[in-house]
């Protein structure tokens, strides 16, 4: 099943060369220093020290700190005092971390890392990938930047959480399904960072090997707390509940917001976003994508696409200016969890979802095309923002002193037929909700609208209708975070209009994901 990355076309980079020199603590494989034209020592390493010393209490020193504006959007200088991601390993799904990177070596984990295609614990792009991708192959070593690179060292960025582990897992290098299963099975992470999505919004994307992945993170990771999956939404401006990836219950679903907290045409939407964060703009006028590492040097990585940021035509082509998508939002609340999880280690995954809905900010109200709608818990929710714009600072704040939710308890019943109600007799604290349907034979779901309105009265839309889908509702589940903390005893009904008559075999089955208290 092919998975692209979801950084917006087309867009690109350039940036600046610092001068990394040799060390004997850096691990490159030959294809890749020949194709880079670097000299390496050829050693075998497993972790590496973090010597740059850091005075958090100081407006970094990083000469592109400036130009980072979503670290002002994010107030991330109030925290730097006291948290900077330390001991918290993130890992990046992707194409790759570039291991060599003088703004990144000193935060990478390479005992945990892991490139697919040769077996080797460097993450960098293989020989294969910068060939074939010289552009894309940046992708990963972009998102690395974005969350971790080192701060206060005189160089290029700095990241939202700049003492943190990077652990690259170079899926991309391979592309195999299995291979995705096996990294975001990986237990030694306490974040994963996933970027990418199905090849084709427009057809139902169902990932039984991702899935069985983060099942297993979930169960098994941060000592049952369960890993943290951050997920980008999509850069096709469609209905994300099109992917039950995307809808589990298990991920963190992340939209899009510019640098004046508006909502990018690109980014995805839908009742199963979870909230958004900064992301590059498609245009990148006046500097305002997301500037972070990219590959060394100018013959590879987005600096080789587009014309450069011209304040960096001095540094070499060694970061960019030109990081944009969704793709770009992911690494953002990546970085942003690294500090919440610094501040109370003890959160387990559904305390991070709980806390970043509940202190996100709300944005844009009075703009009729976001849909904001208070649910019946008193929450707001957007199917463009979730619940609203990702807030570092309050996030922290809850996390703090934040009691771990009661044990999920889960709720189901079923119908023989869609004119029909469901009653839910407990009373649950609902967390999320997924709607299981069958409705056979029909030749264009795309078409159909789907609404689920809760005993509250809230109404949340499922599928919009009115577009070209491919794919068949059999046992197919879609999600929805709108009913959050609202109460799940009553009546449930569900309301589906569609062009083509409905068989009459069709039936649904409502799943409550809720606490007691």
């Amino acid at each position: 099943m092919k998975k692209l990355f979801l950084k917006t076309a087309f867009s690109s980079s350039i940036l600046m060369f610092s001068g990394c020199e040799q060390s004997d603590f850096i691990i490159l494989d030959n294809n890749y220093s020949q194709a880079n034209n670097i000299d390496y020592h050829e050693t075998t390493i497993i972790d590496n020290p973090k010597n740059i010393i850091v005075n958090s209490d100081i407006t970094p020193n990083d000469p592109i700190y400036k130009y980072q504006w979503h670290l002002k959007n994010l107030a991330t200088e109030k925290v730097w005092n006291r948290f900077t991601g330390k001991r918290i390993k993130v890992g990046i799904v992707d194409s790759g971390i570039e291991l060599a990177h003088p703004d990144l070596y000193q935060n990478i984990n390479q005992r945990y890392s892991f490139r697919y295609s040769d077996n080797s614990n460097d993450p960098s792009p293989d020989f294969y990938q910068l060939q074939t991708a010289p552009y894309n192959s940046a992708h990963g070593t972009a998102c690395a930047g974005i969350i971790g690179a080192v701060g206060w060292n005189g160089q290029g960025v700095i990241g939202i959480a700049p003492a943190v582990d990077l652990v690259g897992l170079n899926t991309f290098s391979t592309g195999e399904d299995s291979d995705f299963e096996d990294a975001l099975g990986n237990l030694n992470v306490d974040i994963s960072n996933n970027s990418w999505g199905g090849q084709d919004s427009l057809v139902l994307y169902d990932d039984p090997y991702s899935i069985r992945g983060i099942e297993n993170g979930i169960k098994n990771g941060r000592d049952g707390k369960g890993i943290i999956y951050i997920f980008a939404s999509g850069n096709e401006a469609h209905n994300s509940n099109y992917s039950t990836l995307h809808g589990s219950r298990f991920v963190f679903n992340i939209g899009a917001v510019l640098w004046n907290d508006e909502v990018p045409t690109y980014s995805n939407f839908g009742d199963n976003l979870l909230i958004t964060a900064p992301a590059g703009d498609v245009q990148f006028s006046d500097n305002k994508g997301i500037f972070t590492t990219d590959l060394l040097g100018f013959k590879y990585g987005f600096d080789n696409y587009q014309e450069r940021v011209k304040f960096l035509s001095n540094f070499n082509g060694d970061y960019t200016g030109f990081m944009n998508g969704t793709s770009s939002a992911v690494p953002v609340v990546s970085g942003v969890v690294a500090l919440i999880l610094e501040a109370n280690p003890n959160l387990t995954y559904r305390d991070v979802k709980y806390i970043l809905a509940k202190t996100s900010k709300v944005k844009n109200l009075d703009n009729a095309k976001y849909k904001w709608e208070k649910n019946g818990a008193g929450l707001w929710f957007s199917p463009f923002y979730g619940f609203g714009i990702v807030n570092l600072v309050g996030s922290i704040k809850m996390a703090e002193t934040f009691k771990t939710l009661s044990s999920q308890i889960l709720e189901t019943s079923s119908k023989e037929n869609l004119n029909s109600e469901i009653n839910i007799s407990k009373n649950l604290k609902i967390e999320h909700i997924t709607l299981t349907l069958n409705i056979p034979n029909y030749e264009n779901i795309g078409d159909l609208e789907i609404k689920l309105i809760s005993p509250s009265g809230t109404v949340s839309t499922l599928m919009y209708g009115g577009i070209n889908l491919v794919g068949e509702f059999k046992n197919w589940d879609l999600n929805s975070l709108k009913f959050l903390d609202e109460n799940s005893r009553g009546t449930w009904k569900i309301q589906v209009n569609g062009k083509d008559e409905i068989e009459k075999s069709s039936n649904w089955k409502l799943q409550v994901f809720g606490r007691l208290d």
